[in-house]
């Protein structure tokens, strides 16, 4: 649409900072590379939007067994917003739910794909406009768009698919649903098209994790590869993300090996949680307090002028300790008690202190993302009574899209489901090879959380013959690390599904879900869940009505019969 390029690109860093495009007609405006730079910063600037940023934890989390509403909180606000967020804990959606709306997405990809048909005509005007810049940028451009389309798959399944923009009355846009899989592969084509086209790193530090680089686009592959089955791959695409660690890794030692905060855990490159014997927390300092970190791939810059538009919302606040969400509360029960609960396993895992925080009586509110600093004594090798969180006052924290021990997390899982499909006996030579492999890298993980007297206490340590008599008990060591290490980031419910696709049923999926749910309403999520379309959203009502081609997720259409007889 021309009004697309009536645009007000707003920026979170200097890299996005550029002139806003206000009145310029469409045919006189795409003349220089400069004019391609803006429209590109201007898909990023719509993908940090309010709407996409919410949804993301929302499609991603809301519906797991991290997050339950906060009803105490929301019932002195009857806005409409707050109470579908609340009923979409409670798996209670309807296609009428405000968060069923997907058209922020688009904007994105409407955005992109003009940088993609626009470019090629600037290289052929502008002669400083060269080619290696022209892949760049187009690499850019694909990676957002097979990133919006990857949040709308794993949220809807089927969904409108289309490369062309929106520039013209001569294509017909309303378009029917492309099956989940078909997507899947194009995205995963176009990514293996361009993503040796990508820049390695920017000039800028901030844009080396704020724009899409080389490295993004092999993590959203290894994302794919997982959810496409294609194990091999995943792990291929892992691989050459840790290559790529180690190479940076190498190079902060030559540079300053004394002031590194990065080691090298089983071989991997993690940043140290304790840099000193007495202090932890530098590790959630660094990539959550500070960000634009050395395991950062790929996130949404906020500042001071730009405001994180989610986290001060539905997390906890300056003020309080519980927001409009808040954690399951078995994160939080039990723990510091012997060797902690059965979701953070030891009593010394700093996530606990870096995820939640105790509101009392089983209250637990979220403080990741909203914490800036955090630091705790381990003077006995163990964390003591002193805490000492900062929470923020003017920065605002980055939202992470893809992180390196997301990456690793991705790998071990991927080995786990090779070593499933080899049926062959537990104990296999070949099996536990792969199934070694995949706990180093959960182990790695692991022991960065750990206090760093971590072995004063041999019962805190992971133990690989706990997990290695099955592939199930290794499948659950990976997806309860990724539960600890990826709390409240949008990834647990993701995961939840990913499983149950693969399982073709929800059994397990419901088995880890349904503490979250009361005596009253946990018969019919139940036997709402029977159904994997019921692991997806429903079409927002509205965009049915717009488009006659859309057709609904057969588990809402009773619904739909329902609201409409009414």
């Amino acid at each position: 649409m021309v009004a697309l390029m009536g645009l007000s690109v707003s920026s979170c860093e200097d890299f996005l900072t550029l002139m806003p495009l206000n009145q310029v007609v469409l045919e006189n405006f795409w003349t220089d590379m400069s004019d391609v730079e803006s429209v590109l910063m201007s898909a990023y600037s719509a993908l940090e939007s309010e709407d996409c940023v919410v949804r993301m934890s929302i499609w991603g989390e809301m519906r797991s067994d991290n997050i339950i509403g906060n009803q105490s909180n929301n019932s002195n606000d009857q806005s409409a917003s707050q109470d579908d967020i609340l009923q979409i804990t409670k798996d209670n959606i309807l296609q009428t739910n405000k968060y069923a709306d997907y058209k922020c997405f688009y904007d994105v990809i409407n955005r992109a794909n003009t940088v993609l048909y626009f470019a090629p005509q600037v290289a052929e005007k502008d002669p400083n406009y060269t080619g290696a810049l022209l892949q760049a940028n187009e690499a850019e451009a694909v990676a957002l768009r097979c990133l919006a389309y990857w949040y709308l798959i794993r949220a809807y399944k089927d969904v409108p698919y289309t490369t062309q923009p929106s520039i013209d009355d001569t294509h017909d846009f309303f378009i029917g649903q492309t099956p989940f899989a078909e997507v899947l592969d194009s995205l995963i084509f176009e990514l293996e098209r361009v993503k040796n086209w990508a820049n390695n790193s920017f000039v800028s530090e901030t844009a080396n994790t704020g724009r899409i680089t080389r490295a993004a686009i092999h993590a959203m592959l290894a994302d794919m590869y997982l959810w496409k089955g294609d194990y091999d791959k995943c792990i291929e695409h892992c691989e050459w993300v840790t290559a790529r660690k180690l190479e940076e890794y190498q190079k902060l030692e030559r540079k300053n090996s004394k002031s590194n905060t990065v080691e090298l855990i089983n071989g991997y490159p993690l940043i140290t949680e304790t840099p000193t014997t007495t202090k932890a927390g530098n590790a959630y300092n660094e990539i959550f307090g500070k960000g634009n970190s050395f395991e950062t791939i790929f996130e949404l810059p906020y500042d001071q002028k730009t405001n994180n538009p989610f986290v001060e919302r539905y997390y906890n606040s300056k003020s309080s300790k519980t927001g409009k969400l808040k954690a399951l509360p078995e994160i939080g029960n039990g723990f510091g008690q012997g060797n902690g609960n059965n979701v953070f396993i030891q009593n010394t895992d700093g996530r606990y202190y870096q995820n939640i925080q105790d509101g009392g009586s089983s209250d637990y509110g979220i403080v990741k993302y909203v914490l800036e600093k955090v630091e705790y004594d381990l003077k006995s090798g163990m964390v003591t009574g002193t805490l000492v969180v900062t929470k923020r006052e003017n920065t605002q924290p980055s939202w992470i899209i893809y992180r390196y021990t997301d990456v690793m997390l991705m790998e071990a899982e991927a080995k786990v489901m090779k070593a499933a499909a080899l049926n062959a006996e537990a104990e296999s030579a070949e099996m536990q090879a792969l199934f070694q492999e995949a706990f180093n890298l959960v182990d790695a993980v692991n022991q960065r959380a750990i206090c760093k007297k971590r072995y004063q206490d041999a019962a805190k340590e992971l133990k690989f013959t706990d997990y290695n008599s099955s592939v199930q008990t290794m499948e659950d060591l990976v997806l309860d690390e990724r539960r600890r290490e990826l709390m409240f980031e949008g990834k647990r419910w993701f995961d939840l599904v990913r499983m149950a696709l693969r399982e073709g049923n929800t059994k397990r999926l419901f088995d880890k879900i349904q503490k979250k749910y009361d005596a009253a309403t946990v018969s019919a999520v139940r036997i709402k869940m029977t159904e994997l379309d019921a692991l997806f959203f429903p079409i927002s009502r509205d965009e049915i009505k717009i488009n006659d081609k859309l057709k609904q997720n057969p588990v809402y259409v009773e619904d739909e019969f329902i609201e409409k007889a009414q």
